[in-house]
């Protein structure tokens, strides 16, 4: 949900999972339910469909917006999902931008809020606020559930010649970014020019600022001012991290109540990176594959089945060659070939040949 505010008023603000479970033996996404939104696979407990039961909770519902071709997805209404992970999901940015004509004047301008409206999802302190200009401050305001109170802090990016940008460098002259802390579930930011630009005018018409994933944004140096694309391009390419967890409870205190809903051979970790707010996430075990939320479980990998998957050592004479591997639940073992002895492992002890 994306919302207007008033920069000057911070606080007045309203502001890949799939990889690891998609196999071929385990369900993705719940019986009976949608698991593919255009190019992205949404694994349960994230479902798809507004109110459709498929998902763990209604505050894990994706939208798919079937007017596009191919559909897109998105997540607490307008922001479109790039990516879901263990821990985390990826959506595209949004930008706040101020633009002047050369007298100074105002042409455009717009502030941004995003509110995540779910006490399971915060902004993962992986991201970064950052500012684009030669005559830029930006305001960020947020909301903190791991303390309960208000963040606001601010970055400014000045410059007085081109010539003195360096792409790749967000040091203050022409781009600043700063870290945000740990659980923040609304944000706001807007920005204000020293001088609405009439000094950098010539070089640098307008100002950006937004929350992007840590290394996802390259700045540009000071073709970044004058390429006309800039907005739609980071909006398009750039990603912001929001870390999810299971409930508001630790796996200990969940597993005691009932409320567990790791299922068989997997972990339960508590939630680190939105410490504060409780909650816990799921994984398979080591061995294992598969959807770690859903019933049965996750499942035996067979690495004897997949030579790139184990590292039994392969002997060859004349033109048989002989491997030996063992799976077992959640591991394998080698064994050496025929007329050999050693651990029969590439990355072990050496076979030789045994003495007749």
């Amino acid at each position: 949900m994306l919302q207007k505010f008033a920069w000057f008023c911070p606080y007045g603000l309203t502001l890949t999972l799939a990889a690891a479970f998609v196999t071929t033996t385990t369900p993705i996404s719940k019986t009976g339910c949608q698991s593919q939104c255009g190019n992205l696979t949404v694994p349960y407990p994230f479902g798809i469909g507004i109110g459709t039961g498929c998902s763990i909770d209604p505050g894990f519902d994706i939208n798919c917006n079937t007017s596009f071709n191919p559909p897109k997805p998105f997540f607490r209404g307008n922001l479109e999902v790039i990516d879901i992970s263990e821990t985390q999901l990826r959506v595209k940015t949004w930008i706040a931008s101020s633009c002047y004509d050369q007298n100074g004047t105002l042409t455009s301008s717009n502030t941004v809020g995003i509110n995540l409206a779910f006490q399971y999802f915060a902004f993962s302190d992986t991201n970064k606020f950052t500012v684009i200009g030669c005559d830029d401050l930006a305001i960020i305001a947020a909301t903190v559930a791991t303390i309960g109170g208000n963040f606001s802090s601010g970055c400014i990016s000045l410059c007085s010649a081109s010539e003195y940008v360096t792409s790749g460098n967000c040091s203050g002259i022409g781009c600043c970014n700063i870290p945000i802390p740990t659980g923040i579930q609304t944000f706001g930011a807007a920005l204000a020019s020293l001088n609405n630009h009439t000094n950098v005018w010539s070089f640098a018409r307008c100002g950006y600022a937004f929350l992007a994933e840590q290394d996802s944004f390259t700045f540009g140096g000071a073709s970044d001012f004058s390429d006309p694309t800039f907005k739609n391009r980071i909006e398009s390419s750039v990603p912001v991290a929001i870390d999810w967890v299971i409930g508001n409870h630790s796996c200990s205190e969940a597993q005691s109540s009932g409320a567990l809903v790791c299922q068989a051979n997997t972990t339960c970790a508590d939630s680190i990176s939105n410490k504060g707010l409780g909650g816990y996430s799921c994984s398979c075990k080591g061995g294992y594959e598969g959807n770690p939320y859903l019933s049965p479980g996750c499942k035996d990998i067979d690495e004897c089945a997949d030579p790139n998957k184990n590292t039994c050592e392969k002997i060859c004479n004349k033109n048989t060659c002989e491997k030996t591997c063992i799976n077992t639940l959640g591991s394998y073992y080698c064994e050496c070939p025929k007329g050999y002895y050693g651990d029969g492992r590439t990355d072990g002890r050496i076979l030789a040949r045994r003495l007749a």
